[in-house]
């Protein structure tokens, strides 16, 4: 539709027959009816006679110019002047084109169609442009929801215990715009904490019921009033003072919010396993403990032996000695029964050599126990 601003009748009616096989043509006299149709139905160009009783052609096409939304349609100043200077002021009152009274109907006709097919490549330059920023704002929004979970995880790694990860949970939820509440149960028990501090009771049986849920993600109420909950094997979190009326901001919201709580689910695993493990090394030192008093009486054993040992052989010794004095026996006898000591003692004492060799090797058993335990 062309809405053609012109006072002078006849060429009104001219320009109207020329266009009329093409388009659908409004006509009013003047510029200030001009802009009163325009509030009420916007046209794809206009035609605008420069010099009107009233405002001028200038004059209606700067307060159009000054409306952002009177951009997206064409403006072509109809005049019978033709100097530099008039078209100067066309331009710098925001037309798009000057043509000059009596326009002959082909230059009308070329004018427009190309204005118009001017004006429909750049409206869909613009919408192309405006999804193009959309999506990338749509990114940066991601990215830096993304970056706050990513400072969760390094954060996280920091946490040494259940209530520090708690509050590292609900710092992460303020980022969102949001508040929440955290339980975390496992082999340390169990830590509740709310936006302000530790649960109150009613707040901890909340999250205690919660977590008998089977489903890891919960949703209730609607608008700015719902409430998102979510629990793992080991944590549950609610999530509120949220609006989730919008569709892209609640799905992003509830993914990054599910990642939150597997991450957080996962730290609690590797803290449950962290003290399994500092259990585990403290009941092997007990062992080792046992195991050293265990070797110490060994090796004390094997000298109270070794001393024992060697009494034996000198007071076997000394009673053989004493034997063969006293009894009447033949020379080969007592060459025999030398002999037959002599062998048992060297097979005894070979026989303490090799407790010996066990000895040390248990020594050094010892000594290796002894040794500071690094875990």
């Amino acid at each position: 539709m062309i809405l053609l601003v012109e006072d002078d009748d006849l060429s009104a009616k001219i320009t109207t027959r020329i266009l009329a096989s093409n388009y659908i043509v409004h006509h009013v006299s003047n510029g200030q009816d001009a802009l009163d149709f325009i509030a009420r139905q916007t046209p794809d160009l206009l035609l605008l006679d420069v010099f009107m009783p009233g405002m001028s052609g200038y004059d209606v096409c700067r307060t159009l110019r000054k409306d952002t939304s009177a951009n997206q349609f064409p403006i072509i100043f109809l005049s019978g002047m033709d100097s530099e200077e008039d078209h100067l002021a066309g331009y710098e009152a925001g037309g798009d084109d000057y043509l000059n009274k009596p326009v002959t109907p082909a230059d009308l006709l070329q004018k427009i169609g190309m204005l118009l097919r001017h004006y429909t490549e750049r409206s869909l330059l613009k919408q192309e442009l405006d999804n193009i920023a959309a999506t990338a704002k749509k990114a940066m929004l991601s990215v830096a929801e993304m970056g706050i979970l990513f400072h969760f995880f390094q954060a996280s790694f920091k946490c040494l215990d259940y209530d520090a990860l708690c509050r590292e949970v609900l710092k992460t939820i303020a980022h969102y715009g949001a508040e929440g509440s955290v339980q975390i149960r496992g082999r340390l028990g169990m830590a509740s904490f709310g936006s302000k501090g530790p649960s109150s009771p009613l707040e901890e049986s909340v999250l205690t019921n919660m977590a008998a849920i089977s489903q890891r993600m919960s949703r209730y109420g609607s608008g700015s009033s719902s409430l998102l909950a979510y629990s793992y094997g080991h944590i549950t979190i609610i999530v509120k003072n949220i609006d989730l009326c919008v569709s892209d901001q609640q799905g992003r919201l509830a993914d990054n919010l599910a990642l939150l709580t597997e991450g957080a689910d996962i730290r609690i695993m590797a803290l449950d396993d962290s003290a399994g493990l500092k259990d585990a090394h403290q009941q092997i030192g007990k062992l080792i403990a046992a195991a050293r008093e265990v070797l110490t009486d060994i090796d004390k054993r094997h000298q109270q032996q070794r001393i024992e040992c060697e009494q034996i052989f000198r007071n076997l010794q000394d009673a053989f000695k004493h034997s063969l004095l006293t009894v009447d026996i033949a020379v080969d006898q007592k060459e025999g029964l030398t002999a037959l000591i002599q062998s048992a003692s060297q097979r005894a004492l070979a026989l303490y050599d090799r407790g010996i060799q066990v000895g040390k090797h248990m020594t050094h058993i010892k000594e290796q126990l002894e040794e500071p335990a690094s875990f």
